[in-house]
């Protein structure tokens, strides 16, 4: 395992650049009000509630913090040490108390997410972005200076529609190679078709970087519906997917364990168990900070898949963001599931 390997590194890995992009919210974590006896605590209640003879609900909003995947993802690289800069729609004041450098390109979505002790339920109350183009990024940046540094974290393809007309617009600009790891969000439900358009976007992108198609099991599953099945296995669904594309890599996240196939490896490493999350949402983004940060370091697969498990787990656990020092203790202290 190479988790052992993870904590030595962490404690002297520095401080690598990388810039995240391109969302941005307001997130509102929230409970259900139930009756007198307290909350709703499951999403099968809640179900149960609404089926039933109730036609009002009232909610307690218990935090607000500053979200979006690319937000979630900075302060993870940030947490790490890294120099991160993150470009989003992030005109709100909440954005002003965050620790590392932004570049807001307009206003934020406004998300309640509504948690429940076996999974959270996320409301969206403004539209998000429904264009994002390199044309609008250029008005805040040069493109030289938004992709330099060690590494690019690009999130929410599901809500930031136009990422790909510019991922064929960067494929055609001369910047450093850098990994570009890459994550489309919610795209459960999204048709076969659209799904492949993405990946030629992708296919194009890996000419100008060294890309990283990085998911949940659901998300890698939906997308690997749109080619020729059927798979056996995760690890097949994610070699079809870096064949199809020819990008550098293509990663899982899940609760169990990580995996990555890339050209000539395949790998799987376990994860933590945790068996009383305090938070459903955002264990995804931390991931994607956690493998970022590892491949802007320029560490080997197996170090960066235990990386972004470590960091997944350990902000799922205890609801914070974690450190260095966290992420060392944590690791120190149980376990990971056995594979």
């Amino acid at each position: 395992m190479p988790y052992n390997r993870l904590r030595r590194r962490l404690r002297e890995s520095g401080s690598p650049a990388v810039t995240t992009l391109p969302d941005g919210s307001v997130d509102h974590f929230c409970t259900v009000v139930g009756d007198a006896a307290g909350s709703i605590e499951t999403r099968d209640a809640f179900g149960r509630e609404i089926l039933g003879d109730r036609s009002s609900f009232s909610f307690a909003v218990e935090t607000t913090e500053p979200g979006g995947q690319a937000v979630n993802t900075a302060k993870q690289l940030h947490a790490l040490g890294g120099s991160v800069t993150c470009y989003g729609y992030l005109d709100a004041p909440i954005f002003e108390s965050l620790p590392f450098t932004t570049v807001s390109m307009g206003s934020p979505a406004l998300v309640y997410v509504f948690s429940f002790s076996d999974r959270d339920v996320m409301f969206v109350e403004t539209a998000e972005v429904t264009e994002w183009t390199l044309a609008e990024l250029r008005r805040f940046g040069d493109l030289s200076d938004v992709f330099t540094g060690d590494a690019v974290c690009c999130s929410n393809w599901g809500s930031v529609r136009g990422l790909e007309s510019a991922f064929y617009q960067l494929s055609d600009t001369r910047l450093s190679r850098v990994p570009f790891v890459f994550d489309p969000g919610d795209i459960v439900g999204v048709r076969p078709d659209e799904i492949g358009a993405l990946l030629d976007a992708i296919a194009a992108l890996q000419d100008t970087f060294d890309v990283v198609y990085s998911a949940n099991r659901q998300e890698v599953r939906t997308t690997a519906a749109a080619l020729s099945g059927p798979f056996d296995d995760d690890l097949a669904r994610l070699a079809a997917i870096r064949e199809e594309t020819g990008i550098t890599a293509a990663a899982m996240h899940a609760r169990d364990e990580a995996a990555v196939v890339t050209c000539d490896d395949q790998l799987r490493v376990s994860n933590y168990r945790v068996e009383r999350p305090v938070r459903h949402t955002g264990g995804g983004d931390r991931f994607t900070g956690g493998l970022g940060h590892a491949l802007a370091c320029g560490w080997d697969w197996d170090l960066a898949l235990a990386c972004g498990n470590a960091c997944a787990a350990y902000y799922v656990d205890s609801g914070r963001t974690g450190d260095a020092n966290d992420i060392t203790a944590f690791l120190r202290e149980r376990p990971p599931v056995e594979s």
